[in-house]
């Protein structure tokens, strides 16, 4: 299984994932699964490089895709290499991948400055026309108003596919059970749900022969989702393949 690194285990940073915060505000009502109330509205879209017809749900002032993108291109896959697959869970993407290196520069190690949430909020990658890869930011604001990080998950997961732990999708967000495909090809973690943000983690360097920049990133920013009912704020390996949800801009 790939290592998973967290803010606080790595060394010196110049920009990180942003700080996982819950509020207590609601702690009381979620725990009993009784969510705040906030503007819900379904609807669909369709993707017009392939004429896939997605899901999507406003969720108070954002709209996301209610579905995982499942738009084949290189260093994508299905869950278990599967092509039946793609049609329930959508495919995994490699970070740069999605977020098009072909386009943006964004790759391994290099540091990508489309990737930086303030400067350059809304990356496309491989998103429709309209929408984009969600930001670190715009993830803690989605988590913020289901529930927060504590208690989010229980009201983002479906009500069916999990095994164990099924959530109640409050929000129609519908988040599946669909693991990952690590750095060898492997598929692991079949009960778990990531996603990534154009986000990097970004470190820093005194070795400026090897990073002239003194500036690297070999992990990028992600929501994790389990049996648990919270939702983990990670950063994962770029070369790792994971879910993509894209949010309108």
């Amino acid at each position: 299984m790939n290592k998973i690194y967290l803010a606080l285990a790595l060394g010196a940073v110049f920009a990180a994932c942003s700080t996982e915060s819950a509020s207590s505000a609601n702690d009381k009502n979620n725990e009993n699964g009784d969510f705040d109330k906030v503007s819900v509205v379904t609807g669909t879209m369709e993707d017009a490089r392939d004429g896939k017809t997605y899901k999507t749900v406003t969720i108070k002032d954002q709209t996301w895709m209610a579905e995982n993108l499942n738009y084949a291109i290189d260093n994508s896959s299905c869950v278990e290499g599967d092509s039946e697959n793609c049609e329930t869970f959508g495919r995994l993407y490699s970070w740069t991948a999605a977020m098009d290196s072909a386009t943006t520069g964004c790759g391994y190690v290099v540091v990508c400055e489309a990737a930086d949430s303030i400067a350059q909020p809304k990356v496309q990658g491989i998103c429709p026309e309209g929408w984009h890869i969600p930001t670190d930011s715009e993830w803690d604001i989605l988590i913020e108003v289901t529930g927060d990080a504590d208690h989010a998950a229980q009201a983002l997961k479906s009500k069916d596919v999990w095994t164990r732990d099924a959530g109640v999708d409050k929000y129609k967000f519908n988040v599946l059970p669909t693991g990952y495909r690590g750095e060898k090809g492997d598929y692991t973690q079949p009960e778990t749900a990531t996603f990534w943000a154009s986000t990097e983690f970004i470190q820093t360097s005194a070795n400026t022969d090897m990073y002239p920049t003194g500036k690297y990133s070999r992990n990028a920013c992600a929501r994790y989702i389990d049996r648990d009912i919270s939702v983990k704020h990670r950063s994962y390996d770029k070369k790792t393949a994971r879910s993509v949800r894209c949010i309108k801009d």
